[in-house]
């Protein structure tokens, strides 16, 4: 993985994402750090696991938050959903 970096806007503390639990708190940030110029974090979910030090079960669950519509999401674009499956792996939508 070439090395890249994340803006990661102060906002996020007031956020539905910050509102979850700690594993998915935890796998967004590693998603973030992970994903390239284009918002394409590729992997597996127990590659993901790995990376983010928490256990399969929890990406899972976090992923399933993550693709899953949020209504009370600061941006409705996308029904408030933060990614979409990707070949290989995930799209952060707006990124």
């Amino acid at each position: 993985m070439s090395e890249t970096y994340a803006k990661l806007f102060s906002s996020i503390t007031t956020s539905t994402i910050w509102a979850e639990d700690n594993d998915t708190r935890i796998l967004w940030i590693t998603m973030l750090a992970m994903a390239d110029k284009h918002g394409y974090v590729g992997g597996s979910i127990p590659g993901l696991a790995a990376y983010a030090r928490i256990s399969i079960e929890a990406v899972e669950r976090a992923l399933a938050k993550f693709l899953a519509p949020d209504k009370y999401s600061r941006s409705q674009e996308h029904e408030g959903r933060r990614l979409e499956l990707a070949d290989r792996g995930w799209t952060i939508l707006n990124y």
